[in-house]
């Protein structure tokens, strides 16, 4: 028993100088991976944005779509809406304001801001792409302005009444919200026609005559820049209509 006691107690002190070891081991090894593992975080993180931005790109067309603006498809292509001139210089036979393109275009998309230099940019607000303008013409005379009309239809309309024509898409798509693009519409609140004017505005204005009802809207928004007696337009119903 002896023996056994003066063996334990020998072997208690290497025991406890291994519990040492094997408690500050991981401390060590831990302090020697850390940095190493958030310094390289660090620099995947600076190449891959280096990849992202400064990559060039193939030279190629897009084809417009609805719903487009010059500068959604730079962000799409180099993502940056900012560098919208690229794309805009790169189509200036075809693009003559950028503030205007057609659905159905095809532009040309540069390989890379070096390839074009934006001189001559006029001032630019992103606006959707519009329908064709042949189809607009075919929709312009004042006979085929009435009756259910589409979003050109209600941008020819606008602006065949006088409107701006800065302001005849939102124009349209607040008519659309309204009355779905409804020459006859009439609401359960007594409000007319495609911009459902309300009948307190009297009969020369709540009225269902195509030109009529497009000047009333056009008096009531002054011309397009206070539309905030239309509801589609407070709540945002109106946005995505055309």
């Amino acid at each position: 028993m002896e023996k056994v006691a003066e063996k334990a107690g020998k072997a208690a002190p290497a025991v406890a100088i291994a519990g040492a070891l094997v408690a500050t081991a991981p401390q060590a090894h831990a302090a020697v991976r850390r940095p190493a593992k958030a310094a390289a975080a660090t620099e995947q993180v600076r190449t891959d944005a280096l990849v992202r931005r400064d990559a060039p790109l193939a030279t190629g067309t897009y084809t417009v779509r609805p719903g487009d603006t010059l500068a959604s498809i730079a962000e799409r292509y180099y993502q940056d809406a900012g560098d919208w001139p690229w794309i805009y210089n790169a189509n200036r036979s075809t693009i003559s304001d950028p503030n205007t393109i057609y659905i159905g275009e095809s532009l040309t998309i540069p390989s890379g801001a070096t390839s074009y230099t934006p001189s001559g940019a006029t001032s630019y607000t992103p606006r959707h792409a519009k329908s064709t303008p042949q189809s607009a013409v075919l929709t312009s005379s004042t006979s085929a302005l009435s009756g259910t009309l589409g979003c050109s239809g209600l941008e020819a309309l606008w602006e065949a009444a006088g409107g701006s024509q800065a302001e005849a898409f939102t124009a349209a798509e607040i008519a659309m919200a309204e009355s779905g693009g409804s020459q006859f519409a009439l609401s359960p609140t007594n409000d007319y026609g495609y911009w459902q004017i309300n009948g307190s505005h009297g009969p020369a204005e709540a009225t269902f005559n195509p030109l009529g009802n497009a000047r009333a809207a056009i008096a009531i928004s002054d011309n397009g820049t206070d539309w905030l007696p239309w509801t589609t337009y407070v709540t945002g119903a109106y946005r995505s209509r055309c």
